[in-house]
């Protein structure tokens, strides 16, 4: 007990000194970034601290896994210097043992940073992006954009609109296809129309056309120059507000893409979003699993700076891997859980095998 204390006390001491060197390059790079514009705007020097404190949990989101496999290789290299792992092995204590606290530690960080981003980091974002976007540029809003274009929308009777482009200033829509639908969700009508103008509280549609649908097709097709239906969608209903992705939690971006699915919205890539967020803290356990074995055979031949290298190594590989993956499923190859989660199982089977087979005499176990 007292051994694996010592442990999490050397871990903790050089994750939160990698921790804030992290954060800190982070905010002074982007200060350079942003100080004249906070300068020319005369922006108040209050408003230049909240906007770097809030943006502390956004970069604590991304920094974590980077942070732990660094506090990794400094402890770990730290005890092999010193011959500590040597003599707790000596003690007849396991490698997997001395580790725990480490593989455990970075655990909990994982789930820590995946409640911040849930709960703090949104709204954090939120008032970071409000300050710079509104108080900063004087924008009208910082957290949301309207879509005007391609806009899906399903209105309270079930039907589903398709709007090309909508002109929210004039109340004109362009492009317009509603698709009625039964029961049985079968498209029993649809409505085409070049324009719908707000006229007199309703819709004026012009330059379009009507297809009725049956069990066996195509029934009927019925063209107009300007017709009015009632629909009770108002301007207001094609206002589709789309929220920064750092500023939506996991359950918003859970209902969004709900929301998109009813609609009929492809949705391949917000499903590699979701994951990419729930999967993305669990990063630094798998750097922590790998980072470990690295750093007890790289020891063995050099010191801190060699051992830096082969853990910097295989965190670029599997940030390579990962990058890949993802990119394959936004593009559809991939399932969007295997895209994310693909590589962090692959990556952590990898890290279990080479600290299981440590007290090998080959560098690589598998190697004859």
């Amino acid at each position: 007990m007292v051994l694996k204390r010592y442990v999490l006390k050397t871990f903790l001491t050089f994750y939160l000194l990698a921790a804030c060197a992290f954060v800190g390059i982070f905010l002074i790079g982007d200060f350079f970034e942003r100080v004249d514009e906070f300068i020319s705007r005369g922006a108040p020097l209050k408003d230049m601290l909240l906007y770097y404190f809030y943006k502390v949990p956004f970069i604590v989101f991304y920094m974590a896994p980077q942070a732990v496999l660094l506090a990794t290789v400094m402890a770990i290299s730290s005890l092999a210097k010193t011959n500590e792992i040597t003599a707790m092995k000596a003690c007849g204590v396991s490698v997997t043992r001395i580790t725990l606290p480490i593989i455990g530690t970075s655990l909990i960080i994982a789930l820590l940073v995946l409640a911040s981003s849930e709960f703090i980091a949104p709204e954090a974002s939120r008032r970071m992006n409000q300050i710079f976007y509104v108080k900063v540029r004087g924008g009208q809003t910082s957290m949301v954009h309207i879509e005007k274009d391609k806009i899906w929308y399903r209105s309270t009777n079930g039907s589903i609109w398709n709007v090309g482009s909508y002109d929210s200033a004039n109340a004109t829509l362009s492009k317009v296809s509603i698709f009625l639908t039964n029961e049985n969700q079968f498209i029993t009508k649809r409505i085409d129309s070049e324009k719908a103008v707000w006229v007199d509280r309703q819709w004026e549609f012009r330059d379009g056309s009507i297809r009725s649908f049956g069990p066996k097709g195509l029934k009927t097709t019925d063209f107009f120059d300007t017709k009015t239906f009632n629909v009770p969608e108002v301007p207001s209903d094609f206002i589709i507000i789309k929220r920064r992705q750092e500023e939506m939690s996991i359950k918003g971006m859970y209902e969004e893409i709900k929301d998109y699915q009813s609609v009929g919205k492809d949705v391949v890539g917000k499903w590699v979003d979701l994951n990419y967020r729930l999967s993305y803290p669990f990063i630094a356990v798998v750097l922590s699993i790998l980072g470990i074995p690295l750093s007890l055979r790289s020891s063995r031949h050099g010191g801190l700076l060699f051992s830096v290298s082969i853990n910097l190594a295989g965190g670029v590989a599997f940030s390579f891997l990962y990058a890949m993956c993802l990119s394959l499923g936004r593009g559809g190859t991939f399932d969007p859980v295997l895209a994310t989660w693909g590589p962090i199982a692959l990556f952590t089977c990898m890290g279990f095998y080479l600290l299981l087979t440590i007290d090998s005499e080959k560098s690589l176990p598998f190697l004859k």
